[in-house]
């Protein structure tokens, strides 16, 4: 039952959110599309209220863009140029964390401009390679980035380079510390492919080898309280022993308020023909939210996930398809966000953790602003995005305190 590294490979962790249909019976609303507020756009470039997002000749592979949203104040990673914006909802730059090496002289604190010192900081640091970022309650900023190349480090039992670190800045734009395995200035991490806060301004670190995804849990103050390996090869599986299946960990996130988290798995099953009796490759089959309790070690709850049933126009006619969702996250009161996308932009699953009744939405995103596309869940259920076009990138959100019965902000 567990996971062929070869399948995992071929399908990797593609697709984009989830749709869950409970083992008993559940609602479900599928009326029309989510509402979208156009924000503010970016234009394209090296000053310091631009992204340079379309700079090639770094070698290093990781998403280029990564944005968190904070009570309508947005943080925006520019991976490639080593710089960090934080904006308000109208797009006025705050605040510019950046490596002096990779970006010029900000324009805002040269001579002349005092006055706009004030309400703009610039805060230097040797950003190599930010990417994902989370915001506290108490407003204190973390990001992924990667160490030098003197401080690379391997693991030796998994064969892997582990270059990736978290650095840590105040509520006042300072840089604090930096956060490996063991907490403050350890080990630099696995690849990570997730960053996340909770209620008690602790940051939870979510890695991923060949072998397992790997969860670390932190304090407030830097403090390792919780590492857990999830592995590939012991996934739990509805399935009987008797089934042929492949399973593929989509993604972990953690809960908002209490020492849990959610994993989603998706499972693929064997097809066999039935004339010859011999494999005839794998389908998708379904997939499954699980609770894990970190504290007791233990799952203990599972909601089944139905794919999303697309078609589409061809010469032999009408195909009917199923399409994986992926899990973008859940919020702080309970409600799972997954998506999957379409050629009009994204269907989104909203699925009511407590009463298993599930929405579903169409986020509408035009064809030219599919250059570049990354999400961010707020724990109060706002679902911002950063959308690129060819000639600039639109910041945009999507409000669900309709659906939701969630608090949102101005």
């Amino acid at each position: 039952m567990g996971t062929d590294k070869r399948f995992l490979q071929m399908f990797g962790r593609g697709a984009l959110l989830l749709c869950i249909i409970c083992s008993i019976s559940c609602g479900k609303s599928t009326t029309g599309n989510l509402e979208r507020e156009s924000l503010f756009s970016i234009k394209y470039g090296n000053f310091e209220d631009q992204l340079d997002l379309f700079q090639l000749e770094s070698s290093y592979i990781r998403p280029d863009s990564q944005l968190a949203m904070d009570e309508g104040i947005f943080y925006l990673s520019n991976s490639n140029a080593g710089k960090i914006l934080k904006l308000t909802s109208f797009g006025d730059l705050l605040a510019l964390y950046y490596s002096p090496e990779k970006n010029p002289h900000p324009t805002f604190i040269e001579s002349g401009q005092a006055d706009k010192i004030m309400t703009r900081r610039a805060v230097t640091y040797p950003l190599n390679h930010p990417t994902y970022l989370a915001v506290t309650p108490h407003k204190h900023l973390y990001t992924v980035d990667t160490v030098n190349e003197d401080r690379i480090e391997y693991d030796q039992t998994e064969n892997l380079a582990l270059r990736d670190i978290v650095v840590h800045f105040t509520e006042s734009g300072e840089a604090a510390d930096t956060i490996g395995q063991e907490g403050l200035g350890g080990t630099p991490f696995p690849p990570i492919e997730g960053l996340h806060t909770d209620s008690e301004n602790g940051i939870i670190v979510v890695c991923r080898t060949e072998r397992a995804v790997r969860v670390y849990w932190y304090d407030a103050s830097g403090n390792l309280l919780y590492k857990i390996p999830i592995a590939f090869n012991g996934l739990p599986s509805p399935y009987s022993n008797d089934v042929k299946i492949f399973s593929s960990l989509d993604k972990a996130v953690p809960d908002f308020a209490a020492k849990k988290l959610y994993i989603k798995i998706d499972y693929y099953r064997e097809n066999i023909d039935s004339d010859t009796n011999v494999s005839a490759g794998i389908s998708y089959d379904k997939s499954c939210l699980y609770t894990f309790n970190i504290e007791t070690k233990r799952y203990e709850r599972k909601i089944d996930i139905a794919p999303y049933e697309d078609t589409e126009n061809t010469s032999a006619g009408v195909r009917h398809f199923k399409k994986v969702y992926s899990l973008l996250g859940v919020t702080a009161n309970n409600w799972c966000f997954l998506t999957t996308p379409r050629p009009d932009g994204y269907i989104l699953e909203l699925i009511d953790m407590r009463s298993n009744k599930i929405y579903t939405r169409t986020l509408t995103v035009s064809a030219d602003e599919l250059a570049y596309n990354a999400f961010y869940l707020s724990p109060d259920g706002i679902l911002s995005a950063v959308l690129a076009g060819n000639e600039q990138a639109e910041m945009v959100w999507w409000r669900t305190n309709e659906i939701t019965g969630a608090s949102t902000h101005e």
